[in-house]
């Protein structure tokens, strides 16, 4: 009777667990609850510093923000100042100006948790209870911040430690070449009998070979002389022959073992007139014989009409005006080259490292940025701070770099294998070379911002004056060491203290204090 009794018992247990198996098997699946505020009600200001053009893409995405938020964008037409910020919410502007703004105290920092993945749920609800069985839904992750490139992540949004912007698009320098100069069999012929291999060049110094050998050669077969290299070493006011010279710099003396690269990062003394810069302004000097005619006067417009007139076989250009290169022939793309040695700053002697030092410098800063007026608070704030958001999330970062109005390289990782946002746009550019160079750029191990300090402007004005003292005839140490006078002279004006408190903060890796120096310190 005993033993009947324990089989009972033994059967209705089974039967128990087994329905609280099949329960948990079919419940329905937890959704995860993507979150749409509602700003009925409030306007959003949006503006932008120094170019108005950055706000094509901005117009274009407005509809659906204002569908699903419930709220109003107001978008000034006309490029604001420093002084005239306090018009607008949101701001979008070049990463070069980073520094002004963050001295006019004028962006909102950015919390984590408006940006970063949601913790899982691995615990206690607000009964105090576990969920073991993960039935509480959770939020899903749609802004995705880690997929942005690190660059973007931990260098160009940030100030120190802070992160003071989002990233709307990215910018960089990248090789052009015809494809027919590298592979027609005459040209691979007279190379090797130089000893030269027609490849993606790996360091500068086989960057310049190239460009001498293709210079005064008939490489397309037309019975005409044609031309090596197209590069901006005039005047130019995108600031492409500036971030030439400093991308050639960078790979001679960006130090691996250093942070800082124009300036000391201790006492603010300018690198300028040092041995890696000076060496690299007497090379590129050096390739305007190498190019076509008044190439010493070219800017970024006339470097890519030569190129796309036909007779020269590579050009450096920054990646998102592929669309400009264009002209029936076949291009490919790479990064720039780096070098097999590098000058220690400390030590003040050169070292040939174990790896070749090939950073990457970014034009412009790294790019272009969204950010929150400081000083909004409550409700404003959070449409302000959401709206930043919603321009840079995955989908609308996509459309915006799509804009030819205003071209950008995508700051995220799942979209630079993508290729070029219109393909047709740029029928001759090989787009997987493109997308190779672009990744290979913005994810190097050892990525270098521009300059990004108060009056950034005014200090690369001052080398762009050498760059063109220098084409004249000034012997290029003379020129640059010009230019270091001029920054530590501009560097005083505005109080070395505080400037150096900027450099540092710029860097994001060096220890700086919360806030800055007083003015004029």
């Amino acid at each position: 009777m005993r033993s009947r009794k324990w089989c009972v018992s033994l059967f209705a247990a089974i039967l128990g667990a087994g329905a609280a198996l099949l329960s948990g098997c079919w419940q329905e699946p937890k959704e995860p609850i993507t979150a749409v505020p509602s700003f009925q009600g409030l306007v959003v200001k949006v503006g932008a510093l120094d170019d108005a053009a950055l706000l094509a893409g901005v117009t274009a995405q407005r509809g659906e923000w204002v569908a699903s938020r419930g709220g109003e964008l107001s978008i000034r037409q006309q490029p604001l100042a420093l002084e005239s910020l306090g018009e607008v919410d949101v701001l979008l502007f070049p990463a070069h100006r980073l520094g002004d703004l963050v001295d006019a105290g004028a962006l909102a920092t950015i919390p984590n948790e408006a940006v970063l993945p949601p913790a899982p749920k691995d615990s206690e609800e607000a009964g105090g209870q576990p969920d073991p069985a993960g039935t509480a839904p959770e939020r899903e992750d749609t802004y995705r911040y880690m997929d942005i490139a690190r660059a973007y992540r931990d260098q160009v949004t940030r100030a120190g430690s802070d992160r003071v912007a989002l990233p709307l698009g990215g910018s960089a320098l990248v090789l052009v070449y015809r494809r027919d100069a590298f592979e027609r069999a005459a040209n691979q012929a007279a190379a090797r009998d130089k000893g030269l291999k027609l490849e993606l060049p790996a360091t500068w110094e086989q960057l310049d070979a190239l460009a001498r050998f293709f210079q005064g050669r008939d490489w397309d077969g037309d019975g005409r002389p044609d031309h090596g290299l197209a590069l901006v070493l005039g005047p130019d006011p995108e600031g492409l022959g500036n971030a030439t010279f400093l991308a050639r710099a960078a790979s001679l003396g960006q130090h691996p073992d250093h942070y800082s690269f124009l300036f000391d990062s201790d006492t603010m003394n300018p690198r300028i007139g040092t041995p890696p810069f000076v060496e690299s302004l007497q090379a590129l000097i050096a390739l305007k014989t190498c190019g076509p005619p008044g190439g010493e006067r070219s800017d970024a417009e006339s470097a890519r009409q030569a190129f796309r007139n036909g007779t020269v076989a590579m050009l450096i250009d920054r990646a998102e005006r592929a669309a400009t290169w264009s002209h029936g022939k076949p291009l490919g793309v790479g990064p720039l080259p780096g070098s097999d040695r590098v000058f220690n700053p400390s030590q003040k002697t050169w070292e040939t490292p174990a790896r070749r030092n090939a950073p990457s410098f970014l034009p412009r800063g790294g790019g272009w940025l969204v950010g929150v007026r400081s000083g909004l608070a409550g409700t404003q704030r959070d449409a302000a701070l959401d709206f930043a958001k919603y321009l840079t999330n995955p989908e609308n970062s996509n459309r915006l770099r799509s804009e030819r109005a205003f071209p950008m390289l995508p700051c995220r990782i799942s979209q630079m294998s993508q290729g070029l946002p219109d393909p047709t746009s740029a029928p001759d550019v090989d787009a997987r070379s493109w997308s190779d160079a672009v990744s290979r750029t913005l994810l190097a191990e050892r990525v270098v911002p521009g300059l990004r300090i108060p009056d950034a402007a005014g200090y690369l004005d001052d080398l762009a004056q050498a760059r063109a003292a220098a084409l004249a005839g000034q012997p290029p140490q003379k020129a640059l060491e010009a230019v270091a006078q001029a920054w530590a002279k501009r560097t005083s004006a505005r109080g070395p203290k505080r400037q150096l408190w900027h450099y540092r903060r710029s860097l994001n890796l060096r220890v700086a204090s919360p806030q800055p120096p007083e003015r004029g310190t």
